[in-house]
């Protein structure tokens, strides 16, 4: 008489195991991410709404736009499933327009001095030299940053429509950085005409005779390479 109720209470058991095995299982598979496009996007808008930027903007100080570069880094070496491409290309924009922006922000270092633009003096050469190299590495990178674009809308223009980019982004930037290159050639071509390293190095040794110890023999025996760091120790500019 003691038989069917033990049966009983095994079949009950049974059901309980089984239904909680099908309810661990759906909740796995609610909780399971395809590993593919939309899974690696996810990281990337999580990286942006990290820094308050989007594809199109960057932080604004250098220290987080290399911790951003840093965490882009590390997003390129997620294997995906399926979507690598066109991740790949996304990934690679943004690493691309970082460093882009980093550079034309060291490129603003030294404002205005840097520049030609409201007028200038021979003794800034060197600053406005490397301010207009530094703008001009950052267009060059912008070019290559253009060129991806372009491909990647090309080629997956749906993954593309999915960040709002189109080929409306890519002639605006492409235009951007057009500005900041013509800039810096000018600039560049300005200095190198009205200013060349001869005639400041002059101007460098006057200064040293008026604000410095140094010999004679020391001032006139130096190059333009060699006065600089001096004069911009004597200015204060690091």
């Amino acid at each position: 008489m003691t038989q069917r109720p033990i049966n009983n209470i095994m079949v009950s058991i049974l059901e309980k195991i089984f239904l909680i095995m099908a309810l661990t299982l759906v909740i796995i598979a609610g909780c399971t991410q395809a590993n593919d496009f939309a899974f690696g996007l996810k990281q990337i808008n999580k990286a942006n709404s990290k820094y308050n930027t989007t594809m199109e903007t960057y932080p604004k100080s250098i220290r987080q736009i290399d911790s951003m570069l840093n965490e882009f880094l590390e997003l390129k070496k997620l294997q995906l499933e399926t979507g690598q491409k066109p991740f790949n290309y996304l990934t690679d924009y943004k690493i691309l327009n970082l460093e882009a922006e980093k550079l034309y922000i060291q490129g603003q270092k030294y404002g205005t001095t840097g520049t030609t633009k409201d007028g200038f003096g021979c003794k800034s050469r060197p600053l406005i030299i490397e301010s207009a190299s530094l703008r001009n590495m950052s267009a060059l990178k912008g070019f290559e940053a253009v060129d991806l674009l372009r491909e990647f809308v090309g080629k997956y223009p749906k993954e593309a429509a999915l960040v709002s980019l189109s080929g409306k982004n890519a002639l605006f930037l492409n235009a951007t950085f057009y500005e900041i290159s013509r800039n810096a050639r000018t600039d560049s071509n300005t200095i190198n005409r009205f200013c060349p390293a001869n005639e400041t190095l002059e101007l460098y040794q006057q200064e040293f005779r008026k604000k410095t110890n140094l010999s004679e023999d020391f001032i006139i025996n130096l190059t333009y390479e060699e006065a600089v760091p001096i004069w911009k120790e004597i200015r204060g500019i690091g």
